[in-house]
């Protein structure tokens, strides 16, 4: 696989100390990751039986992708640290498993895939998502994983509510180690999930990770507003740490909801969270020598055309986010391996279409897809040396004056009607398979509001979030033949 290729081809090109230990940390939004309990806040995820809803088996094939994309890493063997966003908080704690090692233990001579079939039972319904992830990681030859979990506690009553009014928080976030966590933190934030916090001990070095998963909606001014108070949070912990150490090895990751270059990208923000309260900013030399405070955001590290880890409204995005202090650059403890951060891409696993575009999650059918946002990854390494003065020699250090101020287009613009196949009825085909595929589609207007199309004697709803597309679209008379390339979807089952 490309990803394969790429892993081996940074991994050659280092120059490492004999006795370095190098070591691949991974940030994965792994979008809804809900567990089996039957219990959820958002009608997606309601387990009622009906073939596109949400149910045990479809939570397999789920983990399956997964594990797929992680396999890509050490041989099959899987990265070393994975820094989640996403997995859903328990909505029935009574069943909370929080010694992972003697689930693993009861269950060892059953794996996932009978637990969550064959042998399903209440007692597996209950397991949280995060133990379910863990023994089939273990099941696939991944295992050796610790793991923490933010504490966000479950609001039961958002169960009964249909207010859609209300702010209905459904996930946390959570790190998978195959180093000793030794010690862990969860901090509120508002309107958000709670960041975590975790000391990784890696072979005797701490190596200090935060997951963040903020405020949605990047480009609105009331979210920013809250966005800047989830930025807020983590930097005051951030000067805290730095204060008492300024060579503390720390790495800042998860899904920002903002792009790395969101004061530049969206200046109506005005004063934006990442940039501005955060601090991260894309002059790696001058984190790599600070003494201080400073956070580098290894976006920086690709080149602009290749900044992206998520698409919305035909424009990539770059939520995902990894940033370093300048511990990470000095010869001790735990450093960064320069120009080592990627985008895992892993062709026909998470990518979809032409374009390349994120295989998204989607219950229809028998389940298919990973998530709407790729994941990054990037290495780092353990140095022999105890030296804070001496600092890691840059190749060619990221600039912050690179970075765009738009965002880039996905491409569809560009898109000719030969490049994408001709749409043809599921008449009864798995359409879990082509969800998310680009198609070259004819068909006959048939209703306006809604807006619906028949191909082949079959309807199907039109949408765009693009609404002078949605007005040109209903400007078509009733009846009207329409051809057009689109993107087969689903809302609300």
């Amino acid at each position: 696989m490309k990803l394969a290729l790429r892993a081996a081809l940074l991994t050659a090109a280092l120059t490492l100390p004999v006795s370095a230990r190098e070591f691949t940390v991974v940030t994965y939004n792994v979008e809804n990751l809900f567990d089996a309990d039957g219990q959820a806040v958002f009608d997606d995820y309601q387990e009622t039986g009906e073939e596109n809803a949400y149910s045990p088996a479809k939570l397999l094939v789920k983990l399956q992708n997964i594990g797929r994309v992680l396999q890509t890493f050490n041989q099959g063997a899987g990265p070393e640290v994975i820094a989640f966003n996403e997995f859903e908080i328990d909505f029935t704690p009574e069943s909370k498993a929080t010694d992972h090692a003697a689930v693993l233990e009861k269950y060892k001579d059953v794996t996932v895939e009978e637990m969550l079939t064959t042998k399903l039972d209440d007692e597996i319904r209950g397991l949280p998502v995060e133990v379910l992830l863990l023994k089939y990681l273990e099941d696939e030859g991944m295992g050796g994983y610790q793991v923490a979990v933010g504490e966000d506690e479950a609001d039961l009553s958002l169960l009964e509510t249909t207010d859609r009014s209300v702010r209905r928080k459904a996930h946390k976030n959570a790190v998978f180690s195959k180093f000793p966590i030794t010690d862990v933190k969860s901090h509120a934030t508002p309107d958000a999930r709670d960041i975590l916090e975790t000391t990784l001990d890696i072979d005797g070095q701490p190596l200090i990770l935060f997951v963040n998963h903020w405020k949605s909606r990047a480009s609105d001014l009331n979210a920013e507003q809250t966005r800047r108070l989830n930025a807020r949070t983590l930097r005051d912990r951030l000067d805290a740490i730095i204060a008492e150490n300024p060579s503390a090895d720390i790495l800042v990751a998860g899904d920002f909801n903002s792009q790395y270059n969101q004061t530049k990208a969206n200046p109506h923000l005005g004063k934006t969270a990442v940039n501005d309260v955060l601090g991260s900013q894309g002059d790696e030399a001058t984190t790599a020598a600070s003494t201080g405070f400073s956070l580098y955001n290894l976006w920086h590290e690709l080149p602009p055309e290749k900044r992206y880890s998520d698409s919305y409204d035909g424009k990539w995005g770059t939520l995902m986010q990894n940033m370093v202090t300048p511990g990470l650059y000095d010869h001790r403890g735990v450093q960064y391996a320069d120009n080592s951060f990627m985008v895992v891409m892993v062709d026909d696993v998470n990518t979809v279409g032409v374009l390349n575009l994120p295989r998204r999650w989607t219950n229809f059918g028998a389940g298919a897809g990973t998530s709407d946002h790729f994941p990054i990854a990037a290495k780092f390494r353990t140095v022999d040396e105890d030296d804070t003065a001496k600092r890691l020699e840059l190749s060619d250090p990221g600039r912050e004056e690179d970075a765009p101020t738009e965002l880039m287009e996905v491409g569809f613009d560009s898109l000719e009607t030969d490049d994408v196949p001709a749409f043809e009825p599921l008449q009864g085909k798995d359409p879990a398979t082509q969800i998310g595929e680009l198609f070259r589609v004819r068909g006959k207007i048939t209703s306006l509001r809604p807006l619906a199309i028949e191909v082949g004697g079959e309807k199907y709803l039109l949408h765009s979030h693009n609404k002078d597309l949605r007005q040109q679209l209903r400007s078509y008379p009733k009846e009207g033949r329409l051809e057009f390339i689109g993107e087969l979807g689903t809302h609300r089952g």
